[in-house]
């Protein structure tokens, strides 16, 4: 078990790299670049299974897909993954309520 912990607490430190790395990128130029990080914070959530912050990489994916990254609400997403990256539950339900505190926000 604790090695299981000190695995995933490993993973969580890259991912907040990661992000770190995400959140120059979208300042400076997002781009092809700024999906390519997306995504690679994606895959490694997928390979140990953190599901909240892989759901939201697929929504900031397909929002910067359908708007472009200049028109994706980079600063909602980037501040729900990093709670995500944090976050003990790894279930759907969380997932759903992560982003919908995104649209929510989006909508005020």
């Amino acid at each position: 078990m604790r090695a299981e912990h000190d695995a995933t607490m490993l993973v969580r430190a890259e991912l907040c790299e990661r992000l770190e790395t995400l959140q120059r990128l979208s300042r400076r130029r997002p781009g092809q670049g700024f999906i390519q990080s997306v995504q690679s914070i994606r895959r490694l959530a997928a390979a140990y299974g953190l599901t909240p912050v892989v759901r939201l990489a697929e929504a900031m994916e397909r929002a910067a897909a359908e708007g472009g990254p200049h028109r994706c609400p980079t600063a909602l997403y980037l501040d729900r993954l990093r709670d995500a990256i944090g976050c003990d539950s790894n279930d759907d339900q969380v997932s759903q309520a992560m982003i919908a505190s995104v649209s929510v926000r989006l909508g005020a």
